[in-house]
């Protein structure tokens, strides 16, 4: 080798050792980028200390979960002293209207919840008028003669269970209906009308809208009178069921007590 090319070889190696890998590899490629480059390869072999174990010092977060909201009684009171007026009210506008569903099917007092003619009962029409007409509808189909004084659970009872009244003082709103014709016949099975039209006797049907008429009025004192007792038992009645309640409450106008 010449010493012209061994002097060449020595600058070449001297002045890479001061040129960065990048622009060298960038001389050799032009079409590179620089962050394609010049980004190192990451990565632990062991954590940063950050991520270590926690300083034995560092007092320890309370992960407790706090304990559920008791109930207090006198917001559910509230709630079901609020229900109930709205429910008197839309009783006393039953009243007002004066027009009865018609027991044109037995011969003696029946619990009639919605007649041919398309009249519900108090209950129904006080349920009804709350908001719950899928229930009612759903009731009218399955179980028209229902006695609500007979109900132990389901949607109906948690109607009951909020309406601010009674089980006892909803049985004496339900009043079944003496019969209006001196032919009655229940409907067939398949929901259709009876084959012979049923004829309602005019004598029968004032003499029964009256006796309704004394029958809501004397259910209507009773309820006014025994309010405070009553809403007494059906917040202790309440109160057994927790959801039921916070429900009741989330829908009323009551404030909660913290």
């Amino acid at each position: 080798m010449s010493r012209l090319t061994t002097l060449t070889c020595s600058l070449l190696i001297a002045v890479s050792s001061l040129v960065p890998a990048s622009a060298v590899a960038k001389k050799m490629n032009p079409n590179t980028f620089d962050d394609e480059v010049a980004v190192p390869a990451r990565g632990f072999a062991q954590p940063p200390p950050a991520a270590g174990a926690p300083n034995a010092d560092m007092p320890m977060p309370d992960v407790r979960i706090a304990p559920a909201r008791a109930l207090d009684r006198t917001t559910v009171r509230a709630a079901l002293v609020q229900a109930r007026s709205r429910n008197l009210a839309a009783f006393r506008a039953y009243q007002k209207k004066g027009v009865f569903p018609s027991n044109t099917m037995k011969g003696t007092k029946l619990n009639v919840w919605l007649d041919a003619d398309g009249h519900f009962c108090a209950a129904a029409t006080i349920i009804k008028v709350s908001g719950q007409d899928d229930l009612v509808t759903r009731v009218a189909e399955q179980n028209n003669f229902i006695r609500l004084a007979d109900v132990k659970q389901g949607p109906l009872m948690d109607w009951i269970l909020t309406s601010g009244f009674t089980q006892s003082e909803i049985a004496a709103i339900q009043e079944p209906f003496m019969p209006v014709t001196h032919e009655p016949a229940l409907a067939p099975p398949n929901g259709d009308r009876p084959a012979k039209p049923i004829l309602v006797d005019a004598r029968m049907r004032k003499a029964e809208d009256a006796r309704l008429m004394a029958k809501y009025k004397s259910v209507d004192k009773m309820l006014v009178k025994n309010a405070a007792k009553s809403l007494d038992a059906a917040t202790d009645r309440l109160l057994k069921n927790p959801t039921l309640a916070w429900t009741l409450i989330a829908n009323s106008d009551v404030d909660v007590l913290e």
